[in-house]
């Protein structure tokens, strides 16, 4: 019994040894080599292109959201009339509500 427990911890530090011993060759082997194919060049390039490209674009400004207004101050026009219908222009402070008879924030 205990023989095989020393054969099993043996057998699995051995395997531990030879992946560990892989890995770094593996490391050694990707460093030695530093010259890189035209191909990898080129998807390279193309890769830093489109990273340039998403960095530059401009994500949706707030205002073209739906259903988002902006702040206004206190005591600023918040609606306009149109006929009978009154829309809103911007969403009024916290302690504030939009007064729809004189369109302003009180």
């Amino acid at each position: 019994m205990v023989s095989a427990r020393l054969f099993f911890l043996g057998v699995t530090c051995s395997v531990f040894f030879l992946l560990v011993r892989s890995d770094d060759s593996l490391d050694a082997r990707s460093l030695q080599n530093p010259m890189k194919t035209p191909e990898e060049k080129e998807l390279i390039e193309a890769l830093q292109e489109v990273l340039e490209k998403l960095k530059n674009k401009r994500m949706p400004s707030a205002e073209k959201k739906l259903g988002w207004l902006p702040s206004c101050d206190a005591g600023e026009q918040c609606a306009i009339r149109k006929g009978a219908r009154v829309g809103q222009l911007c969403g009024c402070p916290r302690g504030t509500s939009c007064n729809f008879y004189i369109l302003k924030c009180l």
